[in-house]
């Protein structure tokens, strides 16, 4: 059984001992048990150490600051032609790692087993501190699987679109949305690292489709986002029907195991 496993239950999953409080914690151990004895192969976004790793408060400084490293490269070709190509990919110094809190629990979780799915964006930001053998490969057809799913959840205006539509808010006309946050006064500081996390939780939902998983486990619900959430009601019926996303508590995890 392949399960994504989400931002808000990952962590409690690959270190229950240090969630003592935890309601659901025998739930959580089981759920711990399973993968360590390979009845759960568990997998999660890297959205979790991209996206999410940055702070809250430092979202929009971020992502109005960050830019994609661009390499030209030229060679010399017949009868003295020169061919010019060009590269564009992430540039994986500008993002600050992982924190001590976030390294502790990514070292619990991969002594059990859980491994990374690759969100194929061209150039978006990557965390220096995930090394590629830490990555499920990722194919070409999972990766035409993850754009569609991605391009159908922005469609419904949830995921990246609503960081996308506060970026064209600011920005000049014709200049790309990323121009606008850079834009944004301070007073959208909160939407835009809510938005943040909306485009993790959509690209995880794509990248979920992509690798052919079996259950998304999150205790998100999208209740104070309405119906612009990937995980809102709405979006779960329509990801069902699509996408065949089959999205459960941990709760309901653990009875299947």
């Amino acid at each position: 059984m392949k399960v994504t496993f989400d931002s808000n239950v990952w962590r409690i999953v690959s270190s229950p001992g240090s969630f003592p409080n935890e309601p659901s914690i025998a739930a959580f151990r089981a759920i711990h048990n399973a993968i360590c004895r390979g009845s759960i192969e568990a997998r999660l976004s890297e959205t979790v150490f991209t996206l999410e790793a940055i702070s809250r408060s430092g979202r929009r400084e971020f992502f109005a600051s960050y830019k994609p490293k661009v390499e030209i490269k030229e060679e010399a070709g017949p009868n003295g032609s020169v061919h010019v190509s060009f590269a564009i990919g992430p540039d994986i110094n500008a993002h600050p790692g992982n924190t001590p809190y976030l390294a502790k629990h990514w070292n619990d979780a991969k002594a059990i087993g859980f491994r990374l799915m690759h969100c194929t964006r061209v150039a978006t930001t990557k965390n220096p501190d995930v090394p590629a053998e830490s990555f499920v490969p990722v194919t070409n057809e999972a990766a035409e699987r993850f754009g569609a799913c991605a391009r159908d959840i922005e469609a419904h205006s949830c995921g990246i679109s609503t960081l996308k539509q506060i970026g064209l808010r600011y920005a000049h006309p014709n200049n790309p949305w990323q121009s606008g946050i850079s834009a944004a006064p301070e007073a959208e500081d909160s939407a835009i690292a809510a938005a943040v996390a909306e485009w993790a939780d959509g690209d995880t939902v794509a990248a979920h489709y992509a690798y052919s998983n079996d259950y998304l486990c999150t205790r998100d619900t999208a209740k104070s986002a309405g119906g612009i959430s990937v995980f809102s009601a709405s979006s779960r019926k329509w990801l069902r029907q699509d996408y065949g996303v089959q999205i459960l508590t941990p709760e309901a995890l653990c009875a299947l195991v």
